[in-house]
């Protein structure tokens, strides 16, 4: 993977955290994170399987039924609190650019 690339993942991830944190502490739909997205003017949310299982895996979100693969939009999804830290970056994540 290049370099380009991974710096795209690492922003995409931000991008979904903070736009939970706008729904914190409710649970929303992965189709009103698409929407809020957009409206923050990120154009490419392809790929939000691969965004949101790396999200779970680090115990930054839950999904509801617990699993990822083919996400439907409106499967629900909700910040935990470790997820609240990386946003107000009481914790560090090399992985995720806020």
């Amino acid at each position: 993977m290049d370099e380009t690339q991974v710096l795209k993942n690492k922003q995409m991830r931000g991008q979904i955290i903070r736009t939970l944190a706008l729904f914190y502490p409710d649970t929303t739909s992965i189709s009103n994170i698409r929407t809020a997205l957009i409206t923050k003017g990120v154009t490419s949310t392809g790929e939000m399987d691969k965004h949101l299982t790396y999200l779970k895996d680090k115990k930054y979100i839950i999904v509801k039924d617990g699993f990822i693969k083919d996400a439907k939009d409106d499967d629900m999804v909700t910040l935990t609190a470790k997820g609240v830290d990386l946003v107000e970056e009481t914790i560090k994540d090399p992985g995720v650019i806020l």
